[in-house]
């Protein structure tokens, strides 16, 4: 089956690497993720295991699309009876630039329809009804809509003058492994952190401080990928719900978590790294200790408050891997002071390196020491550079 793994801007390269060390061989790399071929297994083992991919997602066609007429001509086409059947919940979800079109003339349903595709909200609900329509024809009642744990999941990508709709097999993003209880979103994606932690090639041989760690998340991404545990262990996926086409892979996704978990448990008893985080704010740190508990970590990180503008020398070949504060809680002097700071405290850390996530304009100079490498990334819809130090 044709399979898109999705990543977010600038890890497509670290997830294309991260699929190859998983024996799934990339077919191509576009700019927003990685074109695969694989069997339901390889699907499986490729959603509990992957830990940059957004998503993990299945092709079911491609067709022309010139406005709302056509893409509803075009979803409906789809046997949908084939995975989904009255009792169960549906969502939509739409993505890439929308074609250009002019209304077409004409009352009613189809006049509604052959509307230009204004935004993705319309263009997903246009499907959503081709869909509904689909089912309704067939056993004369319809499936519900659910946007927040649908059973399935349809993704419409448009590109060009074209449209392909997608099955999501993971239902939520794979950025929710479940370790994460506290309200709102994370300040820092699992998945990103997943990527910076790959980009900067650190291994459990060496030692790993985060002074500003939040509420964990490069630490346990950095564990978790440097003991080969599967941040997909501890969720559910909605492919294990689906009772028609492709219900083979909810088995195969069941197995797939099963052995993750026991190789999980293995490697956590007898793992031995030396992973310390550090924050100034007592209430970060206190959720970091509750996200490392439910990760399965507690005990392989140690956390302290502590003030990262002084903080006490880390060993000669440690590895610092950080995301300081933008600026949104703190005024703009006073966050370039924060960096200016940091750069006079850290570079007497000789032999180090330094993994930043540099989010604000005024960072590069204010922290002062000069970087070796710079990667472009985006947190939400933030641009990024993570940028790597050298320190000699």
């Amino acid at each position: 089956m044709r399979v898109l793994a999705t990543a977010s801007a600038g890890t497509n390269r670290l997830l294309a690497s991260e699929c190859s060390d998983l024996g799934l061989r990339p077919r191509r790399v576009p700019a927003h993720g990685v074109e695969l071929d694989l069997d339901h297994a390889e699907i499986a083992r490729a959603l509990v295991h992957l830990s940059i991919a957004q998503r993990v997602l299945i092709h079911l066609t491609r067709f022309p699309c010139d406005g709302a007429d056509s893409l509803y001509d075009g979803a409906r086409a789809v046997p949908w009876a084939d995975w989904l059947d009255a009792r169960q919940t549906l969502a939509v979800a739409g993505t890439g630039p929308l074609p250009k079109t002019r209304a077409v003339a004409g009352g009613g349903d189809k006049g509604a329809r052959s509307r230009p595709l204004t935004n993705h909200v319309f263009a997903s609900q246009v499907v959503k009804d081709a869909i509904v329509d689909v089912i309704r024809e067939q056993v004369d009642a319809r499936p519900n809509v659910d946007i927040r744990d649908p059973d399935l999941r349809v993704v419409a990508r448009f590109h060009g003058d074209a449209c392909s709709l997608w099955l999501d097999p993971g239902g939520s993003a794979l950025h929710r492994r479940g370790y994460r209880s506290e309200a709102g979103e994370a300040p820092l994606r699992e998945t990103l952190a997943a990527a910076v932690v790959r980009a900067s090639g650190w291994q459990a041989d060496r030692p790993l401080r985060d002074p500003m760690c939040g509420s964990g998340t490069l630490l346990i991404e950095a564990v978790g990928a440097a003991l080969g545990l599967a941040p997909g262990r501890n969720r559910q996926f909605a492919a294990e719900r689906w009772r028609h086409r492709d219900a083979e892979l909810g088995a195969e996704i069941a197995k797939a978590r099963d052995r993750a978990r026991t190789e999980a448990a293995a490697c956590i008893a007898s793992a031995r790294v030396d992973v310390r985080g550090a924050d100034i704010d007592a209430n970060a740190l206190d959720q970091a200790a509750g996200n490392l508990r439910r990760a399965g970590l507690k005990g392989l990180v140690q956390l302290r408050k502590a003030d990262a503008r002084n903080i006490g020398r880390p060993p000669s070949n440690a590895v610092l891997i950080s995301n300081p504060p933008y600026g949104e809680r703190l005024g703009g002097d006073e966050v370039l002071g924060l960096y200016a700071a940091l750069g006079r405290h850290w570079r007497r850390f000789v032999g180090c390196e330094a993994h930043l996530i540099d989010g604000h304009d005024g960072f590069e100079r204010a922290f002062g020491m000069r970087w070796t490498d710079a990667l472009p990334l985006t947190n939400g819809s933030l641009p990024v550079v993570l940028r790597r130090y050298e320190i000699r």
